[in-house]
């Protein structure tokens, strides 16, 4: 493999994902949060296309954060740690 950064940081990402989004589904705030989106996405839908349509971004960008957030945080692992270590952790 290469010692290229940015190829570890995605290599990580991509490996850690699945456990990244099941401890955020086990996470009390987390999925709160997306569960009372999603409720007044639906709640919206039949009277309030745009409130709904926001509610729907709101939750989309939650989820984008929460990717590019895992993403930098699997960067400075890659950057700070050889890769062999971070299997460590």
């Amino acid at each position: 493999m290469k010692d290229d950064v940015l190829q570890k940081a995605h290599l990580l990402y991509e490996m850690e994902g699945k456990r990244i989004e099941q401890m955020l589904a086990k996470d009390q705030v987390y999925s709160g949060i997306l569960e009372r989106l999603e409720k007044a996405e639906r709640r919206l839908a039949g009277s309030d296309r745009a409130g709904a349509s926001a509610m729907a971004e709101a939750r989309e960008l939650l989820l984008e954060m929460t990717r590019e957030t895992s993403f930098k945080l699997g960067y400075v692992l890659a950057k700070d740690y050889p890769l062999d270590q971070v299997f460590k952790f």
